[in-house]
């Protein structure tokens, strides 16, 4: 089975549990709200680099490369 496949039957199991995406969404938020005060910045930073709208500055890529298996290049 490809990934797209299995992404798509992911999907399909979830799209009716709204407790379930709730839940997760929830904890995704307290996850990003807890990384931007590591990380010093705010939250609206942290949403702008993940939707591709902003760069972290260099001192926050350090940190995150320092904790995550990233290359800071």
């Amino acid at each position: 089975m490809n990934p797209h496949t299995q992404s798509i039957g992911h999907l399909e199991r979830s799209a009716g549990n709204d407790r379930l995406k709730r839940a997760l969404a929830a904890r995704l938020d307290k996850a990003l709200t807890r990384a931007a005060k590591w990380l010093g910045v705010s939250e609206y930073d942290v949403q702008y680099w993940r939707r591709g709208i902003t760069v972290p500055p260099l001192n926050a890529c350090m940190r995150l490369a320092a904790v995550l298996p990233l290359d800071v290049h």
